[in-house]
């Protein structure tokens, strides 16, 4: 699979995974930075941005996906960077293939099951008939009437595009919504990955829970954990610079 992906920087290979809904657009700031010390390697994921569709979607072919990617773009090993979903195939990649992972960083998610709390969001956008609007401003007062949240909304329309026929979603909703409950399933892997892995939470968010060190550390025992105040689960975008101080700090030592 030609995963879509972005290339900046010399050095040491590090990998930046979006979570869902997202695309590399989402970490273009922070990949410049980290691009003075790295080689910074942003990927959309599939079903998102401008990568191919993926009717299988789960951590394990996730996982097999960027390691695919790796070969093709000849790289042996690399520090991986992950947000929520993102998170996620970084774990099972450093568990399936410990071997081609350096160094672990994960934002704002554990390896453990969740609820699905995406399901509104899925259904609002599956709703909605965009050749019924004229711009995006009339998309997002419709959507605004089940997604009342303004910055949750600004996210979603980021995966907006606008062809001759109108507007459509970037996104594969078909695909995702498909595969929903694989994406809301724990991480399970062949091993344990004994590598030094590093898991940042939003001081204000509730994806890491004080009960979640029991199981990140079954399966990363030497992960360090770190938290950003006033920040929630988009803690990268909210708090950009000390996440890039932690993000470097970890990778420096």
């Amino acid at each position: 699979m030609q995963l879509h992906h972005q290339v900046q920087g010399k050095g040491t290979p590090l990998i930046i995974l979006h979570g869902l809904f997202g695309s590399i657009s989402n970490w273009r700031s922070l990949a410049t930075a980290f691009s003075r010390q790295f080689q910074v390697i942003t990927i959309d994921l599939p079903n998102h941005g401008h990568s191919p569709p993926k009717a299988i979607f789960n951590y394990p072919s996730l996982a097999q996906d960027l390691i695919d990617f790796m070969d093709e773009q000849s790289i042996d090993t690399a520090a991986l960077l992950g947000h929520s979903l993102g998170g996620k195939i970084a774990m099972q990649c450093a568990l399936d293939f410990p071997n081609r992972i350096t160094h672990l960083l994960v934002a704002d998610i554990a390896p453990r099951a969740y609820a699905p709390e995406h399901l509104l969001i899925f259904n609002a956008l599956s709703e909605l008939n965009l050749t019924a609007y004229k711009n995006r401003l009339e998309i997002d007062e419709a959507l605004s009437r089940q997604i009342p949240n303004l910055e949750t909304r600004q996210f979603l329309l980021m995966n907006l595009e606008k062809n001759k026929g109108g507007y459509s979603w970037r996104i594969n909703l078909n695909n995702l919504q498909q595969n929903y409950q694989a994406i809301c399933a724990a991480v399970v892997g062949k091993n344990v990955y004994l590598g030094p892995s590093l898991f940042i939470k939003g001081e204000d968010s509730g994806y890491i829970r004080g009960g979640d060190k029991i199981g990140i550390r079954k399966w990363f025992p030497k992960a360090e954990m770190v938290s950003i105040p006033k920040s929630g689960h988009w803690l990268h975008a909210e708090a950009p610079e000390v996440f890039a101080t932690i993000v470097l700090t970890f990778l420096g030592k």
